[in-house]
């Protein structure tokens, strides 16, 4: 099970401690659960601080998280990029739940959560969106690929 944080929710998250929104994730990753996808590459390395990607890094040390190199899904960002079908600026978190076959998105963006949640951009199984503690019930039901 996988969740992808976006990085207009990825300080909270990383906040230490982190906001009361967040902490069911925590519990979830420590508790062996789920598993935190990130990459760094491409629109993610505008997005990162070099404080955060160290939190991340620390996250994939432990166990709790898997980096996607960017060139993985490059390909097919720039063909989200290019769709009439994306309505968020986001085509770069889209093409990495693709590519990870992650299914669940902490987000409190209006457009990306329309976006994620369109089959035609993620599907088999549908996106859903975790947008608060009132969400945690879909920390157990987020596909990932191996």
């Amino acid at each position: 099970m996988c969740i992808i944080v976006d990085a207009n929710r990825l300080g909270t998250f990383l906040g230490d401690p982190p906001d009361e929104g967040s902490a069911p994730i925590h519990r979830w990753l420590n508790l062996g659960a789920g598993t935190l996808i990130y990459s760094t590459g491409g629109q993610f390395d505008c997005e990162l601080g070099n404080k955060h990607r160290k939190k991340l890094e620390a996250y994939f040390r432990a166990g709790r998280a898997r980096h996607v190199p960017a060139g993985r899904f490059a390909a097919d960002e720039a063909a989200l990029r290019a769709s009439e079908d994306v309505q968020s600026d986001d085509p770069h978190v889209l093409a990495l739940a693709r590519e990870s076959g992650a299914r669940l998105l902490f987000t409190g963006d209006g457009d990306l959560m329309q976006d994620f949640k369109n089959p035609k951009l993620v599907n088999q199984p549908r996106g859903k969106i975790y947008s608060g503690a009132a969400n945690a019930n879909l920390l157990t039901s987020s596909a990932c690929k191996g």
